[in-house]
């Protein structure tokens, strides 16, 4: 075991090099700054409060990232206040000069966020921890507590849902 200083030490390397991948977590499934922030200081005291009992530090980045999402998901649930969407998943890019063709692609942009919001709770919470925070399947396999062969096929699902909703 290690002594408390070293333990904290470990700690705190190892929350700064998580930061903000919890960050985002909480984000994208709150769509608000400063609940994220608040979402993220809860997991992270908590897997201080329970850091001594990880043996494996390896861990430490899904462990927490597990807690984020969850917490996250407590606060959307228990939130009775409107929360503003998420935009980050749509790439930024740069304005068209055509404001025909601006329009129209803002447009599209919208109904695609529309139809991922449609989408079960288990497609929209791959399809976010896929496109919009850039995990990998082994990533989202341990925040969601689920099998990769489960992330591949709800990612599957949740694409061809919008395919075939916005392509009809």
């Amino acid at each position: 075991m290690h002594e408390p200083a070293g333990e904290a030490a470990d700690f705190e390397r190892l929350m700064r090099a998580s930061y903000r991948l919890i960050y985002r977590i909480a984000y994208s499934v709150l769509g608000n700054g400063a609940d994220a922030e608040e979402v993220s200081q809860d997991a992270f005291l908590r897997a201080y409060e329970k850091f001594s009992s990880l043996r494996d530090a390896e861990k430490f980045r899904p462990w927490v990232a597990r807690t984020a999402w969850r917490l996250a998901l407590n606060r959307r649930r228990g939130s009775a206040r409107a929360m503003g969407r998420d935009t980050s998943w749509v790439a930024l890019r740069a304005p068209m000069e055509d404001p025909e063709a601006e329009a129209s692609a803002r447009e599209f942009e919208d109904r695609v966020r529309a139809e991922v919001e449609r989408l079960p709770e288990k497609l929209r919470a791959v399809m976010r921890l896929s496109g919009v925070e850039e995990m990998d399947l082994r990533t989202i396999a341990a925040v969601l507590e689920i099998p990769e062969g489960t992330v591949r096929s709800r990612l599957h699902l949740a694409r061809r849902t919008l395919l075939r909703t916005l392509w009809p």
